[in-house]
């Protein structure tokens, strides 16, 4: 393969059966939806996506999602989101990093929640619609 079309995202992809925070250092990735599945109490719910390991998603983006598509997990299949990576997520007062959502499908306009920062602070968070893709039809004449 020509090293100017060679893509060195795979070769600092960490070994994971889940979607991390360093997957997102060459940038956000927008995935599409196939199937929701239940996990165990530290992380209950499984999203699998058609490009990516599994994301697991953490409570704040789990209320953002709520929030857009509703708490039934049959009307997430389908639906699309664009993934990144916050350096700035904190876990145990900690910088580590994490996973975050900018941009949804299934909203028409900027969709923002109160999410808890710490434990007597909300703030509030925005996410985008996804805007849909033009498509170009064309027609052909028969004779």
């Amino acid at each position: 393969m020509s090293s100017t079309k060679m893509s060195l995202r795979d070769t600092i992809a960490p070994k994971s059966d889940q979607l991390n925070y360093d997957d997102l250092i060459g940038g956000p990735i927008t995935v599409k939806i196939t199937t929701l599945r239940a996990g165990d109490e530290q992380q209950p719910v499984i999203v699998e996506t058609e490009t990516t390991r599994p994301y697991k998603p953490c409570k704040s983006m789990r209320r953002v999602l709520i929030s857009a598509w509703g708490d039934k997990g049959k009307d997430w299949i389908g639906q699309s989101m664009t993934l990144y990576g916050d350096p700035s997520v904190r876990f145990g007062g900690v910088e580590v990093g994490g996973i975050r959502i900018s941009h949804l499908s299934g909203i028409s306009e900027p969709l923002t929640v109160k999410l808890t920062t710490t434990r007597s602070k909300r703030a509030d968070y925005t996410v985008l619609p996804i805007q849909p893709t033009k498509t170009t039809t064309t027609t052909q004449e028969t004779e």
